[in-house]
């Protein structure tokens, strides 16, 4: 009978640490639209910005939108994952095309060019980006100075994401190398595996907040 206590006692316990760990499916109806919002995933609908949240709110259930931004987070890992590992940290993504490039950063969010093709329709981009996953190409409105801007912004999310992907092992060999565009590379540490990288659910959030970030700064920089 005390094992039996015990059990269930374990059990109650591993019960509520998940419950409070952080993850998508944990988080609070407001704070589930807002990362959905800032991620664009209710662009496809082509709804009005100021009719977005309502809809969302109204007929969206949040299992949707908890599945809608896990596959999300895990594509961007998963990409991330590949383009470090293929060296285009190394090169600033000399090697990605201008279409390559613009996908990448339409994925995240991050800045695109003031013009972008979006389902054959040319529509405005502002800094916040694009995210929601939705495909991009590019457009007339996009020149050889944004496509550049937009390989360095892109460089700066790969190597944040380093960092946090990496495995730190004092064990494994140092090799650097100057033969890469005259940049001296490290290549002693190893991402993670991928299926850790893509169940960490703490990288999914961080992951999700980053275009919400990037616009708040975007706007203090603004004020200031």
């Amino acid at each position: 009978q005390q094992q039996q206590q015990q059990q269930h006692h374990n059990n109650a316990t591993a019960t509520t640490s998940s419950k409070r760990s952080p993850s998508i499916q944990n988080l609070q109806t407001t704070h589930l639209h807002s990362l959905a919002l800032s991620n664009n995933l209710a662009s496809p609908i082509y709804l009005p910005s100021t009719i977005a949240p309502l809809f969302l709110q109204t007929f969206v259930p949040n299992v949707y939108l908890q599945r809608k931004l896990t596959t999300l987070a895990e594509n961007i890992v998963m990409d991330d994952a590949a383009l470090i590992e293929e060296g285009q940290l190394e090169c600033h993504c000399c090697r990605m095309t201008e279409e390559e490039v613009l996908d990448a950063c339409w994925l995240r969010g991050l800045p695109l060019g003031r013009f972008v093709t979006v389902g054959g329709t040319t529509t405005a981009a502002d800094d916040r980006g694009g995210g929601g996953g939705t495909g991009g190409n590019r457009g007339n409105g996009v020149d050889d100075s944004q496509i550049t801007i937009m390989r360095n912004v892109l460089t700066n999310h790969l190597q944040m994401m380093k960092a946090v992907m990496t495995m730190k092992d004092s064990s494994l060999p140092v090799h650097r190398s100057s033969s890469i565009a005259g940049m001296e590379t490290t290549t002693g540490d190893l991402l993670r595996p991928k299926g850790d990288l893509v169940r960490d659910a703490t990288l999914q959030l961080l992951i999700l907040h980053l275009p919400a970030v990037r616009y708040s700064m975007m706007i203090h920089s603004k004020k200031c």
